[in-house]
């Protein structure tokens, strides 16, 4: 199981409700959560993503827009946190993708989750990108 390799997650205090909701179960069963707070503008500050990085890190989860207040983050400068570490970087980009430019790589995203609904606005269909860059990492445990 990955949980041999850690137990500390981080993500935004204004993250979608679905992934609060799994941060605040898996904290049930010992994980850590780190919720960073966001700026005036609805941002995460890519250094407050740095500081927050311990050892025990696997995974940090940011959307990448938030529908509801417009607030696109700093994902390149975040994804630039995660290179080269153990941790994945997740981002929820179903606001972004086909709205604005996104590139797993460039943005040094290991797991991006899109929706169809709000790119083809086909109903009941999901992805999950991993990035190119990282196969062995994003077989999430399964090296």
């Amino acid at each position: 199981m990955y949980r041999e390799k850690g137990n500390h997650i981080i993500t935004q205090a204004i993250e979608h409700k679905a992934v609060l909701d799994t941060c605040k179960n898996l904290e049930k069963h010992g994980f850590e959560v780190t919720y960073l707070p966001v700026g005036k503008d609805g941002r995460v500050d890519p250094e407050d993503v740095r500081k927050a990085i311990r050892p025990t890190t696997i995974l940090i989860a940011i959307m990448y827009a938030n529908n509801e207040i417009g607030a696109v983050n700093p994902i390149q400068e975040i994804g630039e946190n995660c290179q080269g570490t153990r941790h994945y970087f997740a981002s929820d980009g179903v606001q972004a993708a086909g709205k604005i430019p996104v590139d797993v790589q460039k943005d040094n995203i290991d797991l991006l989750a899109i929706s169809s609904s709000q790119v083809l606005r086909t109903q009941g269909r999901g992805r999950a990108v991993c990035s190119p860059a990282q196969p062995s990492r994003a077989a999430f445990g399964h090296h």
